[in-house]
């Protein structure tokens, strides 16, 4: 009978785990934000670089939250390849705290990360969100 081996997670597995296991232990919305019915965040990306004719950008991403999803609001840079990520949490904390009935915000970041083909150069990711944040209140 062969013993399996088993294989030490790469860092990519790493950040991926800890990031599921952030999200998964993170509150409940209604918990953080009990004045909170809806919560929207559209997230569109940019390739900074203008390379536009050889790959296309990231498709566009909705996300709507209620008050049993879980008021996790970091959202992983949408190429494969990378290790960056785009934490909204700061934006949605002010965007609820500004008051009631329905609101929105903007924001717009820089991915940090580095994708597996540039590392060698050092290059970074040359994703850039633009996002906006919708925060319904009950009245």
């Amino acid at each position: 009978m062969k013993i399996a081996v088993r294989k030490n997670a790469s860092l990519d597995e790493q950040r991926r785990y800890q990031r599921q296991y952030d999200r998964d232990h993170s509150p409940a919305l209604r918990s953080v934000f009990p004045q909170l019915v809806q919560l929207s965040i559209e997230l569109t990306f940019v390739d900074r670089t203008g390379s536009a004719a050889k790959e296309l950008p990231p498709s566009s991403q909705s996300h709507a939250f209620y008050p049993p999803a879980h008021a996790f609001f970091r959202f992983r840079c949408p190429c494969a390849d990378c290790s960056g990520e785009f934490d909204l949490t700061a934006s949605v904390g002010q965007l609820a705290a500004s008051g009631h009935g329905s609101r929105s915000t903007t924001a717009r970041l820089q991915c940090a990360g580095i994708r597996t083909r540039d590392r060698a150069a050092g290059t970074g990711c040359p994703i850039e969100l633009n996002c906006r944040i919708v925060a319904t209140s009950a009245p």
